[in-house]
């Protein structure tokens, strides 16, 4: 009797947690109401997001900033300038479970871009800048079509970068599972430095510096000098 009195209770106890747990988790995410915000912020030259953001950058002569998505979640959304970095965050961070966010960013230049947890970037049309850094971490992925002279990369926690355009020169840090595709991104000049099984697909015509180690994988084309130093099965070798 007393052991069916406790399959009784815990076949109970079971139940009410998982429907709390189904209640909460329509709360979070309620219905979709679609709505959009607009911005009237300038004067930034860099960007930092960091939430599962859809977001597309273009050059344009004038500041533009719009966000649409469902009307709670815009309401939580909080987009300001500091120091002349646009940021973009939800205000409750206790909530794991949203609709889309699309962020549409118009600027006149660019001087880096730092994105993480899980967003998704579509970056075009700058062309001419001096200097670029860009930043994904938290499985973000990104697509950057311009020219600059200097690239700087840092990716982690499995982030996927796509460059096309060109560069004078390209330096990269690459770690845990991380991945650039820039065969279309042609440089002069390129130091790598890569780890956890990250990946570099690079088109590089006269210097190659890599450090990789952690099975780490650097294929390049062109005809560079190069330097390497590898460990742990990492490999380099031309495509």
């Amino acid at each position: 009797m007393t052991t069916m009195k406790f399959s009784a209770i815990l076949s109970a106890f079971f139940m009410l947690a998982l429907v709390s747990l189904t209640s909460c988790d329509f709360e979070r995410i309620g219905p979709y109401e679609e709505d959009d915000r607009s911005y009237g912020l300038t004067n930034f030259d860099r960007l930092d997001m960091g939430s599962a953001f859809n977001i597309t950058v273009r050059a344009g002569s004038s500041y533009s900033i719009e966000a649409r998505g469902n009307r709670r979640d815009l309401d939580d959304l909080d987009i300001f300038t500091s120091n002349g970095t646009l940021r973009a965050k939800y205000r409750n961070n206790s909530r794991n479970r949203r609709y889309d966010m699309n962020i549409t960013i118009t600027m006149p230049t660019l001087r880096g871009v730092d994105f993480s947890g899980a967003a998704r970037s579509d970056v075009s049309g700058f062309q001419g800048l001096r200097e670029l850094d860009i930043k994904l971490s938290g499985a973000s992925r990104a697509s950057f079509d311009l020219d600059a002279d200097r690239t700087n990369i840092d990716l982690s926690g499995a982030s996927d970068l796509d460059l096309e355009g060109a560069s004078g020169l390209l330096i990269g840090d690459l770690s845990g599972a991380s991945k650039i595709e820039a065969f279309d991104y042609p440089v002069d000049e390129a130091e790598l430095d890569l780890s956890g099984a990250s990946t570099a697909r690079v088109k590089v015509s006269k210097r190659l510096n890599v450090t990789a180690s952690g099975a780490s994988s650097v294929r390049y084309r062109g005809t560079p000098v190069i330097k390497s130093n590898t460990s742990g099965s990492s490999t380099v070798r031309q495509d």
